[in-house]
């Protein structure tokens, strides 16, 4: 994880790649993660995800499931896993600097 550490900067990550403090987040954590993930180029679609998976945790303090980030982004079910093909919590929980979710192998 030292690597990763280096490629992200001051922003710390957890054992599984997941920001430890939501709150060093930003734009550009988000890319060097997705690079890191090797997930992108990011997309507007991918900046919906991220941006909207961010606000949901921020109001509620945990993830919205898929369906309800399908409905809130205006995109399909298919092209959400398209572009998160590692999946929702490894990819977008992960890019948007939330914690890895309970469960979450």
């Amino acid at each position: 994880m030292e690597a990763a550490q280096n490629a992200i900067g001051s922003a710390a990550l957890d054992n599984d790649g997941f920001l430890t403090d939501h709150d060093e987040w930003s734009r550009e954590v988000a890319r060097r993660l997705a690079e890191l993930n090797e997930i992108g180029p990011l997309t507007d679609d991918h900046w919906r995800v991220i941006e909207y998976v961010r606000t949901y945790y921020l109001k509620y303090r945990e993830g919205p499931p898929v369906v309800k980030i399908a409905r809130a982004t205006g995109l399909s079910l298919d092209r959400i896993c398209s572009i998160f093909p590692c999946g929702i919590a490894r990819g977008a929980y992960r890019l948007a600097g939330l914690p890895r979710p309970a469960g979450c192998l």
